[in-house]
């Protein structure tokens, strides 16, 4: 559960219509972000590296370490893919 939950323009860092992002601070205060992923196609290795980069651009755009990292999707992930957001701390949710 997130307050001051706002909804993040994402046309300004990238041209892709697949994501929506929303930026808030939880319950404890930390800083959290949330990409929901809409395409069909499967999320491949290129696209996980390009929504970690998207998230740093966010950060440094509002000057906030973001501590919390979800992406929900509903498509098929690539197992690299996967790999990746766990070593850089995001949490991935499946759902349909």
């Amino acid at each position: 559960m997130l307050r001051d939950l706002r909804r993040v323009d994402l046309s300004e860092f990238c041209k892709k219509r697949l994501f929506e992002a929303y930026f808030g601070v939880d319950t404890k205060g930390y800083y959290e972000i949330v990409f929901i992923r809409y395409a069909k196609s499967r999320l491949l290795k290129k696209e996980a590296l390009e929504i970690c980069e998207l998230c740093k651009r966010i950060e440094t755009k509002f000057d906030t370490s973001i501590r919390k990292r979800t992406l929900f999707f509903s498509s098929q992930i690539c197992s690299k893919s996967l790999e990746i957001f766990k070593q850089d701390g995001w949490r991935t949710y499946d759902f349909v």
